[in-house]
């Protein structure tokens, strides 16, 4: 890397008092849409990671648009016991 010149990389993770998930890094140039989110990100990625210290828990997020997307919130009713937009 270049002196001065720095790179930033996307990622998202969950912390409890439980434990915590995994960090995961989106990969150079992806955008990250409400699909990528969903699909990626959320489904494959963070939720597995979550349910594997309780059913029990409350997501929240930051309130980006790709966390309001209307997809996101009906797939947050149904896979989550709670969540904070």
């Amino acid at each position: 890397m270049q002196s001065g010149v720095s790179t930033f990389r996307s990622s998202t993770g969950g912390v409890s008092a439980l434990g915590r998930t995994n960090l995961h890094f989106v990969d150079p140039g992806v955008k990250v849409n409400g699909q990528y989110y969903r699909d990626t990100l959320l489904t494959r990625d963070l939720l597995p990671d979550i349910k594997q210290y309780s059913d029990y828990f409350t997501f929240q997020q930051d309130g980006a648009p790709v966390h309001r997307a209307r997809e996101t919130v009906k797939l947050l009713k149904v896979e989550t016991p709670d969540f904070i937009l």
